[in-house]
C-alpha cells in the first residue's frame, strides 16, 4: 500500500470517530421564530420528497429486475437455465439521503437569524 493510500485510510479512520451536531440558537423577535418555524415545515416537505424518491426509484429497480426475470424465464430452454434466471435477479436498494434538507434547514435558521454553531466531537 503506498503512503498516499495508507494516508487517507488513516484519516477516513479517524474522521469516522467523530460525530458532529448543531447548537442552535433561536432569534430573538417573533418574527424570527415564525420564520424558523416556516424552515421546519420546509424541511419536513424535503424529507418528504426525498422519501418518495427513494420509493420509487426502490419501486423502479424491482419492475426491471422482474421484467428481467420474466425475460430471462421466456429464453430459458432448460430446468438449470430457469433457475439461473431466478439466482440471477438483482437486488433492489434505495435510501433516503436527506442530508441537504438538514443544510438547508440550518441556513434557513441563520436567515432569520437565529445561530447555528457546529460542533465536532471526538
Amino acid at each position: 500500500m503506498g503512503h498516499q493510500t495508507a494516508f487517507l485510510v488513516a484519516a477516513l479512520l479517524l474522521a469516522g470517530c467523530q460525530s458532529v451536531r448543531y447548537d442552535m440558537r433561536p432569534p430573538t423577535s417573533e418574527v424570527g421564530r415564525l420564520c424558523v418555524t416556516q424552515c421546519g415545515t420546509t424541511r419536513e416537505s424535503c424529507r418528504g420528497n426525498e422519501i418518495m424518491r427513494a420509493k420509487g426509484e426502490q419501486d423502479a429497480c424491482e419492475r426491471r429486475a422482474r421484467n428481467q426475470v420474466r425475460s430471462c424465464l421466456n429464453s430459458a430452454d432448460s430446468k438449470e437455465q430457469r433457475s439461473k434466471c431466478e439466482r440471477g435477479k438483482s437486488s433492489c436498494y434505495s435510501h433516503e439521503n436527506d442530508s441537504h434538507c438538514d443544510e438547508e434547514y440550518r441556513a434557513c435558521y441563520r436567515q432569520c437569524g437565529g445561530t447555528v454553531t457546529k460542533i465536532i466531537e471526538k
